[in-house]
């Protein structure tokens, strides 16, 4: 009982750190990768190839588990491998690359259907068809999807006739000169006749059948294109669709397959971008959800928490003219300690950060200033573990109106031929507040008086040089004094 509640608590406890851990945008990283998986995982579903995605599903899981429990060694290894793996997974599904980048270049967002007559087509060509069927001839028609076929097919005839049952037997005739290829058609018309399409290596799909039912399972391995073969020996009527081929029992079959096909690719609607997961099923969607959970596992979440310490400059905003001073001088930089997950450290530049006080913001009633997560920006997942200094102190400043005298300090020399009579400063003396805490002073300077090239008497307005916030005007008063310069010629 004690073994089963510790596991229990164990299991509790790693539960509520994973949930803490997930943000929304993780959520909708999850959605938009299990989007994109979910395209791909329909086009690769008929692949010859989907041991080996499986196989490259199995290597997933065990990086996935091996960084959520610690097996460094594993998931060494793996990230090791990563880049054959990916050359590997590359050359094992390179067709099927190349058709999602065809099916993304084939998206549409408005489609052009076809005239309300659907039922009329599918009719004359189940009709067509079951007469071939009847007479043992042999055909193949290949239909259009929303894929494109191009690359795939060799040959042929351009017809662009309109489709009809004469003309199906016509060109299916043994002795036609192109009865041995396929028809292609959009749904409307007959594009070609006489064409060639590339023969399926899965042969062990073919129960039984020639040379046309191997062209009829290659090409829809290669394209979304619905082919229906007629066996000349058998009078057999099979349908293609998605890399796998199957015979038909009776002729409202065909019926049917038609009648779908058409809804799917050839109706308002049914072949749009936004309409194209209607079609798809609820087991592929899982899949693509947990393979997307799987790789943010694997590659996003958090499973430890890093340490890193930085040193990171201090900003006083106003504190000169607040009421408050710090005892000691004040530091320009702290040692500030952060924790997080290693994708969170890639969203922290230490450059641009900096710890700040606005003096006319912060709350000095307990006369300390305390560096913590307000008063450094930091990104999310990140947080401040330790400062040194931890905190800054502060004391009450207290300030003694004093008045002072004003010296105005001066450069330079006046031009030859004359000396200087007076500096007269306007007003002569001012009121300062003085901190108790500073050392006391008899006079207040103004910006220095440069002399040179002075031949008559001028008046120049300097500014009082109160520096390093142990002085200050009172409210209302103006630093600026009006300095007055007279000069006379020297005597021989």
């Amino acid at each position: 009982m004690i073994e089963t509640a510790f596991i229990l608590q164990t299991i509790g406890d790693t539960l509520y750190t994973f949930f803490q851990n997930i943000r929304v945008v993780d959520v909708l990283d999850i959605l938009i990768i299990s989007s994109f998986l979910y395209i791909v995982l329909n086009l690769l579903r008929q692949s010859a190839s989907r041991r080996s995605l499986f196989s490259l599903l199995v290597i997933l899981v065990v990086y996935a588990l091996a960084r959520l429990t610690g097996m460094y060694l594993t998931e060494l290894l793996i990230e090791g491998l990563f880049i054959i793996i990916l050359i590997g997974f590359i050359v094992v599904f390179q067709s099927d690359i190349r058709r999602i980048i065809d099916s993304v270049g084939n998206w549409k967002f408005f489609t052009e259907s076809l005239p309300d007559s659907s039922d009329i087509a599918t009719s004359v060509i189940t009709e067509a068809i079951a007469k071939m069927a009847d007479q043992r001839m042999g055909a193949l028609i290949v239909f259009k999807g929303q894929e494109d076929w191009d690359r795939h097919i060799h040959g042929g005839i351009e017809l662009d006739g309109k489709i009809t049952i004469p003309l199906l037997h016509s060109i299916f005739n043994e002795k036609a000169p192109g009865h041995d290829g396929a028809v292609l058609s959009d749904g409307r018309r007959i594009l070609k006749f006489g064409v060639h399409l590339p023969l399926s290596t899965n042969l062990y799909k073919l129960s039984r059948g020639g040379t046309r039912h191997t062209a009829a399972l290659g090409l829809s391995e290669k394209c979304d294109a619905l082919v229906i073969v007629v066996s000349e020996e058998r009078g057999v009527i099979s349908i293609a669709k998605n890399g796998q081929i199957k015979e038909l029992d009776s002729h409202s079959d065909l019926k049917k397959h038609l009648d779908d096909f058409w809804a799917e690719h050839y109706q308002p609607d049914s072949a749009s971008f936004k309409q194209w997961g209607e079609h798809r099923s609820m087991k592929t969607a899982m899949a693509a959800c947990s393979l997307a959970f799987l790789l943010w596992l694997s590659f996003a979440y958090p499973s430890e928490t890093v340490y890193r310490s930085y040193d990171i400059p201090i900003e006083y905003s106003n504190l000169e003219s607040s009421s408050y001073a710090l005892q000691d001088a004040a530091p320009l930089q702290a040692r500030i300690t952060l924790s997080g997950s290693e994708q969170a450290f890639r969203n922290f530049d230490p450059s641009k950060a900096l710890i700040s006080f606005d003096m006319t913001s912060e709350d000095t009633e307990d006369l300390k200033l305390d560096i913590d997560n307000n008063n450094i920006k930091l990104p999310s997942g990140l947080h401040l573990f330790e400062a040194d200094p931890a905190s800054l102190n502060l004391r009450k400043r207290n300030f003694v109106a004093t008045d002072l005298p004003v010296k105005v300090p001066t450069t330079g020399t006046v031009a030859e031929g004359f000396e200087i009579d007076s500096v007269v400063p306007s007003p002569n003396f001012v009121t300062i507040l003085i901190d108790s805490a500073a050392a006391s002073i008899d006079s207040v300077l103004t910006e220095p008086v440069d002399l040179n090239e002075i031949q008559e008497e001028s008046t120049q307005e300097k500014t009082l040089q109160l520096g390093g916030g142990k002085f200050r005007l009172p409210e209302n008063s103006s630093p600026i004094i009006s300095i007055t310069i007279n000069v006379r010629k020297t005597q021989l």
